[in-house]
């Protein structure tokens, strides 16, 4: 829109800027066509000795407040979306947990070693993922987030579990199971903003990702010095 050709708009189409300023050259070329109108319609009435630039800046005050409650709208409405997007990332947690936790009891030569590398993971030690279109209809592809302080070996574990869970749901068929089919998941090289699992043994953690921290940050996290292995029996290796 360009000044030199007219106001903005007109009575019959009359709109204001609610994206930029109060008092950008468009509103105010808009509150210069309402105080025009308002003035035709009641100069002359009683109580209503206005002024041209009393009505002008009684509408740009107005338009003022109509653009702080629709920012605030819009605010209110990126809140609740986030909110959803957690949940539904929350939820995605909860049944990575439990299916890989499942998953783990029904091999009995990884059995105990499966189930206690899940348990000590915990719901927050689960991987988590974003998806391009969250919230819409059609197949989503998740991108899984990196656990930058979790060690290559557990993470391994994970995977492989899933990997048994998706031979679990076909059988050893061509035919899979009933029931909701797994997320399609995919590795990226987006980083999880979410804190380390406390309380887990050493070798959980990503061996540089530990060293690089100071003694506080190790205090905090109060990592077990337990012997174990994390090797995976050649059987299920790939």
């Amino acid at each position: 829109w360009d000044s030199k050709h007219g106001p903005c708009c007109t009575v019959e189409d009359f709109r204001i800027d609610l994206e930029g300023l109060p008092r950008s050259e468009w509103n105010k070329s808009a509150a210069l066509v309402f105080a025009a109108e308002y003035l035709r319609r009641h100069r002359g009435h009683q109580g209503e000795n206005l002024t041209l630039e009393y009505v002008l800046q009684a509408w740009l005050t107005h338009v003022m407040a109509l653009r702080t409650r629709y920012k605030d709208k819009q605010r209110d409405d990126l809140d609740r979306k986030e909110h959803k997007a957690r949940n539904r990332r929350r939820q995605r947690k909860h049944e990575l947990y439990s299916c890989r936790l499942q998953t783990a009891y029904e091999y009995t030569e990884i059995k105990d070693r499966a189930v206690a590398i899940v348990e000590s993971l915990g719901q927050d030690g689960m991987s988590s993922d974003e998806s391009d279109h969250e919230g819409h209809r059609g197949e989503a592809t998740y991108h899984i987030l990196d656990k930058d302080w979790c060690s290559k070996q557990v993470t391994s574990w994970l995977r492989m579990l899933d990997s048994l869970h998706l031979r679990l749901r076909y059988n050893g068929k061509w035919q899979a199971t009933a029931g909701a089919w797994p997320h399609f998941r995919m590795t990226s090289l987006r980083e999880s903003k979410g804190s380390p699992v406390k309380g887990l043994p050493t070798d959980f953690y990503c061996r540089n990702w530990y060293g690089a921290q100071n003694t506080f940050v190790k205090e905090q996290l109060q990592a077990k010095n337990q012997s174990g292995t994390l090797a995976i029996p050649s059987q299920y290796a790939k």
